[in-house]
């Protein structure tokens, strides 16, 4: 991964003020050079700050030492003669010799010695009272007492109490674990009919967590190129096993671990989440071929790979996904993980000088300071200050690979270096880390790396030159606008309105305006009523129009000669007040226009090698027909083309290659190129979001409904990559997916043709403790068993799938009377992280044998065990040991002997056969199951 910290370590910043900068500040405030120092270093070097500071309060003491704060006392106020504090001494305990001296009212009593002062005498009487407060609490609150004691390993039994023994032994020691509480997400799944997969639409992987890995996944594996690394990503699974509940989140485990769980064995940690390198593979091989809308995203973050501490430490998921990618790729030499990886170098911003010392043996010593970087995850992590700067994608990528150049505060070029790009990938992965933008980023479709190459680093330190320039008088533009726009009046609060603190020169200008309208007003008001008053003075009777201007404050006055005095006073403040607001307005527009030039100057460089020569207005970029015409500066040649945006949890823009060559109406060749929204919004009615999108929707949305946008780009090589096929173990487990997919709608269709059972998922998904009461452990067996394929395990041989028939079925294979007790088996308590077979594989009991054949047919009968681990008679040994099989079954009572598997009618199973053993000429290769003959789909 390449962070900004990792670029920033390189070029160091100095923690004095720069020389321009004390220049500066000086030249603005008028201060000397050490009060100029003082003042940027309280400022972290920071010229605004510094400067707005300055002229908002211009005589602060906070950067002078001030000693007289040391003889004030505790109000404030100078205190010559004495100390202002007092430094207080230990305090007085009661004396303790009335003890004993009075007589007692009571006897003492030989159970309970406490203190004089309430203490507890000794160590007893401690855990008494404690015990005591504990238990009183306890009742108050309802709550039962907690035991603890210690578990007997023989028996597997639990005894609470005290600890009382002389010494116990270390191995007996162990904590009681509760059973983990499952974490229920609050998301009501669509009906199986509503998450069926338009042929047209693509399938996405949904998170219900606060990450983006589904989406990056769903996005990848429509470039042919990343879908082939990831498939070829570790080396392959010989089975990869089966879940009704994988969709949905529900992991799927390795075979050793089922066997495990079978036996009633506790899993925890590794054991008890998925494989990284399967899961991988599974879902490309999801994406490829199934017929749901939508799968399962939060899988594989779960893995050890990724989360080592399986989510108990808080973690950057997307970057550890590229990590884990990185190292599973070693794995196995067929995946090609260089094509995924760019190197990022770090030069020196002063060139090498030309006549230093060569050494003897032509050694080239230029790049000696050259520090390379291998990155896949290109991470802009940029804090606010920067992302201030940014209003399009290279402005971002600007301040991450040129962070000391456009950083004023840092030397240039002497002591600063910049990044280059030594080689490119095949596919870019950009998010726009740190804090986010803070305004609409503008992102192309199409990306060109070439302004970044390490070929063409003299006209990328050009750039910075220019940038760094412009970024120096848009600053200086800044503060200028700040100054001449504040007010830095003292007391103007008193007559503007605005109260204390910072305010804006022309709204306390307006305000001190509207302060002497309103004395005008107050004057004229009290000549009109002294001219009524003197008429009621003398016994002038009002007449209507009196009363009617005393109301409206319309009648005639006359002012006192002092009152003229004011009036005229007040007239000269309002209009000094106007003039002075229409001069700060002219200014301040100048200003914007002087800005506004080195604006359109930055937009001009930061265009540059972002594009072709035709691709821009000539007038406004290129000035063919001027001096400033460079055409090395419209030649891009690294071109990369946006595929896919990941904005939140929720939401993402994919786009889809279609492999014929569509045509429009007209006949006219159209674009192979759809994009899609996708996404899961688990509040909405229709949570299920995949609509066809335009590019402009696209551009529009990443760069303005996230604050933190992943953005991916790839070149035509990687989409003109053929893609590979999905292998047999792939393509099974797709299928069965299918299959249990096709029953989840069949049970929706039969449940609205009025059948009375609730909809619901396959029982056998969902195995609770209840069901794990009903596994058995079978006796060793004297019959030769073979390990089969069973599509619920792993490490499973291939040639055993000719005598395995599964059923996605759920029909009750015990009679009531075979029904075994729950109290077969103890079940263990699981610790954190640990899992019991409920919930969490198809293995246990999803896979049941399904045969058509009656019990009486001569098929051999498998266990229930024999079933979940994979086991399976082979033809030849059916027919002399299913005789023997069900004798041995009759003969068992109930209480003595695990219940077996009966076989049970029902349909065929939906993806494997028993074939009769008389029909069948040779072994039944997996493969002859109706697998379709394309295996990659670009939908």
């Amino acid at each position: 991964m390449l962070h900004g910290s990792e670029i920033s370590s390189n070029m160091a910043t100095t923690s004095n003020p720069t020389e321009e900068s004390i220049s500066l500040f000086c030249d603005f405030t008028g201060l000397s050079r050490a009060d100029a120092i003082t003042r940027l270093r309280a400022n972290n070097n920071d010229l605004q700050r510094a400067t707005e500071d300055y002229f908002e309060n211009p005589n602060s003491s906070q950067y002078k030492w001030d000693e007289s704060q040391f003889s004030m006392d505790r109000h404030g106020e100078a205190n010559d003669t004495s100390i202002a504090f007092n430094v207080q001494g230990p305090d007085e305990l009661p004396s303790t010799d009335y003890q004993n001296k009075a007589a007692p009212t009571r006897p003492p009593s030989r159970a309970n010695n406490p203190s004089p002062f309430g203490a507890p005498a000794n160590a007893a009487e401690e855990d008494a009272n404690l015990e005591r407060a504990l238990a009183e609490s306890a009742a108050e609150s309802g709550l039962q007492r907690q035991e603890a004691g210690i578990i007997d390993i023989e028996t597997n039994s639990k005894y609470f109490g005290p600890a009382n023994r002389p010494e116990y032994e270390v191995d007996d020691w162990a904590l009681v674990h509760a059973p983990p509480q499952p974490i229920d997400i609050a998301i009501n799944e669509p009906l199986p009919s509503e998450r069926k997969r338009d042929p047209e639409a693509p399938a996405f992987l949904r998170q219900t967590k606060e990450h983006r890995v589904g989406f990056m996944l769903s996005i990848f594996h429509k470039i042919p190129l990343v879908r082939n690394i990831l498939l070829q990503c570790g080396l392959p699974g010989r089975n990869y096993g089966h879940n009704t509940g994988w969709w949905k989140g529900q992991p799927i485990l390795k075979h050793e671990n089922l066997e495990a769980m079978a036996r009633e064995e506790e899993i925890w940690g590794e054991e008890a989440h998925p494989e990284f390198v399967e899961e991988l593979h599974r879902l490309m091989a999801f994406l490829d071929k199934t017929d749901r809308s939508y799968g399962p995203g939060d899988g594989i973050i779960d893995t050890k790979a990724i989360d080592s501490s399986f989510g108990s430490w808080p973690l950057d998921v997307e970057e550890k996904f590229f990590v884990a990618i990185k190292e599973q790729a070693q794995n196995n030499p067929m995946c090609e993980f260089d094509y995924l990886t760019s190197v990022g170098t770090i030069l020196s911003c002063v060139p090498p000088q030309l006549d230093e010392a060569q050494p003897q043996d032509g050694t080239d010593v230029s790049n000696d300071e050259e520090q390379d970087s291998p990155f896949v995850f290109l991470d802009l992590a940029l804090d606010y200050e920067q992302y201030t700067w940014v209003d399009t994608l290279y402005d971002a990528v600007d301040q991450l690979f040129w962070t000391n150049a456009l950083s004023l505060d840092h030397s240039f070029p002497e002591g600063a270096n910049y990044a280059v790009l030594s080689k490119t990938a095949a596919v870019f992965t950009i998010r726009m880390g740190g804090s986010g933008l803070v305004r609409p980023c503008e992102v192309p479709a199409v990306f060109y790396t070439d302004r970044y190459m390490k070929d063409r680093k003299g006209l990328s330190l050009k750039f910075q030159t220019y940038l760094r320039m412009i970024k120096k008088k848009l600053r200086l533009y800044d503060l200028l606008t700040a100054n001449l726009a504040r007010c830095h009046g003292q007391h103007c609060h008193k007559v503007n309105g605005l109260g204390q603190g910072r305010h804006n020169s022309i709204a306390c200008l307006n305000g001190i305006i509207k302060h002497n309208e309103t004395l005008m007003a107050s004057q004229t008001r009290a000549a009109q009523w002294r001219h009524h008053y003197e008429k009621m003075e003398g016994d002038i009777e009002l007449s209507l129009d009196d009363l009617f201007d005393i109301h409206t404050w319309t009648g005639p006055y006359t002012f006192l000669p002092e009152e003229e005095v004011r009036m005229e006073k007040w007239k000269s403040i309002i209009a000094k007040c106007t003039q002075e607001v229409k001069q700060l307005k002219a200014s301040l527009a100048g200003l914007a226009e002087a800005k506004k030039v080195y604006v359109n100057c930055k937009k001009v460089v930061t265009k540059r090698l972002t594009c072709q020569e035709h691709e821009v207005d000539d007038e406004g970029f290129v000035f063919r027909s001027s001096p400033s015409y460079h055409p090395e500066y419209w030649n891009p040649t690294n071109k990369y083309c946006l595929r896919g945006v990941a904005l939140t949890s929720e939401l993402a823009y994919v786009c889809v290659r279609q492999e014929d060559n569509p045509q429009n109406v007209d006949g006219s060749p159209k674009s192979r190129d759809q994009w899609w929204k996708i996404g899961y919004s688990s509040g909405d009615a229709s949570p299920i979001k995949t609509e066809k999108a335009t590019l402009e929707d696209v551009l529009h949305a990443a760069g303005t409904e996230s604050k933190n946008p992943i953005l991916m780009y790839a070149s035509e090589a990687a989409m003109d990559t053929k893609p590979i096929s999905l292998s047999d173990a792939l393509r099974m487990f797709v299928r069965a997916d299918n299959r249990s997919f096709q029953q989840e709608i069949s049970s929706q269709q039969e449940q609205r043709q009025g059948h009375q059972q609730p909809l619901q998922d396959p029982p056998t998904s969902e195995i609770t403790s209840e069901n794990l009461s009903y596994v058995p452990i079978a006796s060793p067996s004297k019959r030769k068993l073979s390990v089969g394929s069973s599509v619920a395990t792993h490490g499973s041989s291939r040639d055993g799938l000719d005598d395995v028939n599964l059923s996605f079925e759920d029909s009750n294979p015990f009679q009531e009377s075979q029904r075994p007790r729950p109290d077969h088996f103890a079940v263990a308590q699981d610790g954190p992280q640990t899992y019991k077979l409920g919930g969490i594989v198809e293995s246990l009991a999803n896979c049941r044998t399904n045969e058509n054949d009656a019990p009486n047919s001569g098929q051999p009968v498998l266990s229930r065990r024999q079933s979940v681990l994979g086991l399976s008679l082979s033809p030849s040994e059916a027919d002399c040991t299913s005789t023997e099989e069900k004798k041995s079954l009759n003969s068992s009572p109930p209480e003595s002997k695990s219940p077996e598997m009966q076989e049970r009618d029902g349909n065929p199973a939906p993806f494997f056969t028993r074939t009769d053993p008389s029909t069948q000429d040779g072994p039944v290769d997996m493969m002859d199951i109706e697998l379709d003959v394309e295996h990659y789909e670009g939908q």
